[in-house]
């Protein structure tokens, strides 16, 4: 088993949990930024109702492929923390889809 410098829960946690947010300001940048700033995007987002669905797309797509190169590469740890964000997500997910 390696264990590299990327090897800890932390790392993959805290990859696993801004990766989501970084794919949708990436998402801004190409598509809505000439019309309006992130935090007016966000809020069109969350006024049409749209912004779980669209972190939560950034998060399973975003996070799978992280989570398997992890595994790949053999860092079990990293792999853990990615899989801990994800059920994060899944958690305010659901809460906000069928609790609040």
């Amino acid at each position: 088993m390696k264990k590299g410098p990327l090897d800890h829960i932390a790392v993959g946690g805290i990859l696993g949990l801004v990766m989501p947010v970084f794919v949708l300001f990436v998402y801004y940048l190409f598509t809505y930024r000439v019309q309006t700033s992130f935090s007016g995007f966000i809020e069109y987002f969350d006024r049409i109702h749209v912004i779980v669905g669209a972190i939560s797309l950034g998060c399973y797509a975003t996070n799978l492929p992280l989570f398997f190169l992890f595994l790949w590469r053999e860092y079990y740890n990293a792999g853990r923390g990615i899989l801990f964000a994800t059920i994060l997500y899944t958690a305010w997910v659901v809460y906000e889809k069928f609790i609040a």
